[in-house]
């Protein structure tokens, strides 16, 4: 058999137990053909990968791609060193886009300025003529200026309040300019929708660095919705993406839970809450599809609003956080979902949210049956063990972020105290406990590049050098197997996707190096030199190419 490409010159790492380690890896029509060790077969294309390690592409199971395209041609307060630099970034905006117009910044993270957020008084004077809208690390917070305050209706006696989300006032009931939650969706709300143009543009930007971090699937945790989504044709863009070859890499998409409506049909069909025509989970192909749907039960550990059942170490007193809606409704949403054919993907930060959707799983499933694809726990910050057992017991995977720790990691651990620090964002005691989990990065909440992470998911360390739950250190191999088959499993994809064996896809991502015989400190600092998506080049040699069109 004459195939198409064969990947060889290196270590394969299969992820097939039947063959754990091969020396190389056919692929025709998209398809891997044939993996072997020895001599590789004839091929139209022969790649050598000059000693470095061939392995199954990376997923990301959580992230947020079209909000990190979006960033890219946004101010990068990340970049930034001090905090006069990010007003000077700002103004410099200001002035590219002309009186009037928006200036949108995002990554602000007040612990990299002492602990402070821009103050509005400076931003009013310096941007007087255009409304503000940064956006906070977290994704759960923003920072806006008066000019934007004015326009969206949130000064005055008038500003309404905001349900599951919070105008944070100083001590004379004065704006401060931050937004958490759900309150920054008034601001939003001006700024959307988003045009098809600007999110396929979106779309191209962030899977080319995809492309040059070896990405080859990833699952889009929230579109066409609230506070996370962009437009009500979010779907659309990313067909049209694909179309135009610039969707570089397999797309599992997840409706917010805020676009949901009741639906009908015959008096005897289950369906209660879903979306027209009766779409759910699991429509689509292998290159792009449906997911569960995204419900935001809480909110954020380093905004300190996750639900937490022991009150947060940091911050004000007694602060135990809070849900986004009334339980009652959250649980009804969930169960009408479920009714209707979605998998959940359940936002839990805190070990009550945690609670609260694995509760609800658990009646969802004894009332309908298992998912087709199985439900999630997005992120689970703080996860006990029992929780972990029961999880592992219902069939639900916790996609958790052990690659924040660099970033975040100090903020977390003081968020949490002392004792909690062991329990956030588990991945060992997970593994252990028999749950389901994955490779995945919240990005742009945080750096989104594979082997960065996949070194954090080794070490654990936080930027001061403290290790946030050594406990929780995995292996190596269990790194790469979680960014691999880990995934693959989440999304409800295993049958196709994670391993390099006969009748999988044809995605491959071939390394410099090998991370199983480098130092751990090292990984970080191995590059990607080819990424191949269905036996299609997205990146050759370091260069990014786009995928035929459809």
């Amino acid at each position: 058999m004459m195939h198409d490409l064969v990947v060889t010159g290196g270590p394969v790492a299969t992820m097939d137990e039947s063959l754990p380690q091969a020396d190389w890896v056919a692929i025709t029509q998209g398809v891997v053909t044939a993996v072997g060790v020895g001599e590789p077969p004839a091929a139209r294309e022969v790649l050598n990968a000059d000693g470095g390690l061939i392995l199954a592409g990376f997923n990301d199971a959580h992230c947020h791609t079209m909000w990190f395209g979006l960033s890219l041609a946004e101010v990068d307060c990340k970049s930034q060193g001090t905090l006069d630099a990010v007003y000077d970034a700002l103004v410099e905006r200001a002035r590219e886009v002309g009186p009037g117009a928006w200036v949108l910044a995002t990554g602000y993270n007040q612990e990299a300025f002492d602990g402070h957020y821009p103050d509005i008084q400076i931003l009013d004077r310096l941007l007087p003529e255009n409304p503000l809208f940064l956006r906070h690390t977290s994704g759960h917070a923003c920072i806006v200026n008066t000019a934007a305050l004015k326009i969206a209706g949130l000064v005055g006696d008038t500003a309404p309040d905001i349900p599951g989300g919070v105008i944070v006032k100083d001590a004379h009931g004065t704006p401060t300019g931050v937004l958490e939650e759900r309150a920054q969706s008034v601001i939003q709300e001006l700024l959307l929708p988003k045009s098809q143009s600007e999110m396929v543009a979106a779309l191209d930007r962030a899977t080319a660095v995809y492309a040059t971090e070896g990405i080859t699937s990833f699952t889009e945790t929230g579109i066409a919705g609230g506070w996370i989504g962009h437009s009500p044709l979010e779907f659309s863009a990313y067909q049209t993406a694909r179309e135009a070859g610039v969707l570089r890499a397999r797309a599992q998409l997840m409706p917010v839970s805020d676009v949901l409506h009741p639906i009908g049909g015959h008096t005897e069909d289950p369906h209660r809450r879903g979306l027209d025509t009766g779409i759910r989970t699991g429509v689509g192909d292998d290159y792009l599809s449906l997911g569960g749907i995204k419900i935001f039960l809480d909110g954020s550990m380093l905004a300190w609003t996750g639900a937490m059942s022991e009150p947060f170490a940091a911050g004000p007193a007694d602060n135990y956080g809070y849900f986004q809606a009334e339980i009652s409704d959250l649980r009804e949403t969930m169960l009408e979902a479920c009714a209707s054919g979605w998998s959940i993907g359940a936002h839990a930060i805190g070990d009550r949210a945690v609670a609260l959707a694995l509760d609800t799983f658990d009646e969802a499933i004894s009332r309908y049956g298992a998912p087709t694809i199985p439900h999630r726990i997005e992120h689970g910050g703080v996860v006990t063990d029992e929780q972990a057992r029961r999880a592992a017991q219902l069939g639900v995977a916790i996609v958790t972020q052990p690659g924040f720790m660099p970033e975040l990691g100090v903020q977390m651990s003081e968020a949490m105290g002392p004792e909690r620090t062991p329990l956030i964002h588990r991945h060992q005691g997970l593994l252990d406990a028999g749950v389901m989990v994955a490779g995945s990065s919240d990005r742009p909440v945080a750096t989104g590049r594979p082997l960065s992470i996949i070194q954090s998911m080794v070490e654990r360390l936080a930027a001061d050098g403290f290790v946030v739950g050594p406990q929780e250190r995995v292996s190596i191999q269990d790194a790469l197997w979680s960014y691999t088959l880990g995934s693959a499993q989440t999304t409800g994809m295993a049958h196709c996707k994670g391993q390099l064996r006969p009748g999988f896809l044809g995605d491959v991502v071939v390394l410099s190096g090998d991370p199983l015989r480098c130092p751990t400190d090292e990984i970080a600092g191995l590059s990607v030199v080819h990424t191949i998506v269905g036996g299609h080049f997205t990146l050759k040699d370091g260069e990014v190419h786009q995928l035929p069109h459809r």
